[in-house]
């Protein structure tokens, strides 16, 4: 049995549109560390189809993009944006269906790292896949580009 892990929210960042618990139009993820992976719960909300009940696939990009920044946040406690983003999808994501999304580190180095994602479906059969790689920022060159305040102490990862 693999040890769950809650991992904490960074600064004041409530309104990402992944994982903010105060944006009502956002996916809601909160992730996990399980082991050397990241994993968080997924349940497509109806306003997330694109044809009908079938997730959009800027949502599902979303998602896997998400977990780039939580593996990296919850595996090397570092700060990212991402510099590239590859996403294969492999079924119809539908919305209303539960799903688990998983994150893990592939390469890493002073600069940044190569993240594998993918979204797996109630049975455990990938649904979709991704990996990206994530450059690493500090805290005060996230409030810079995003214009906001990161925390009442900035937090130099």
């Amino acid at each position: 049995m693999i040890d769950r892990q809650p991992l904490r929210k960074p600064g004041k960042f409530t309104t990402c549109y992944g994982c903010g618990k105060d944006n009502p139009r956002g996916l809601g993820l909160e992730f996990f560390r399980e082991g050397d992976v990241v994993a968080a719960a997924f349940t497509p909300a109806p306003d997330h189809g694109g044809y009908g009940q079938v997730v959009h696939g800027g949502v599902v990009a979303t998602a896997i993009d998400e977990a780039l920044g939580w593996a990296i946040y919850g595996l090397l406690d570092k700060l990212g944006v991402t510099t590239d983003l590859r996403v294969r999808f492999e079924a119809p994501v539908l919305c209303g269906r539960p799903y688990q999304i998983r994150g893990r580190i592939e390469k890493q180095d002073t600069r940044g790292a190569e993240i594998a994602a993918e979204i797996l479906d109630a049975d455990d059969k990938r649904v979709a896949s991704g990996t990206g790689t994530m450059r690493y920022v500090t805290a005060r060159a996230i409030e810079r580009i995003g214009g906001f305040k990161w925390s009442e102490e900035t937090d130099e990862r």
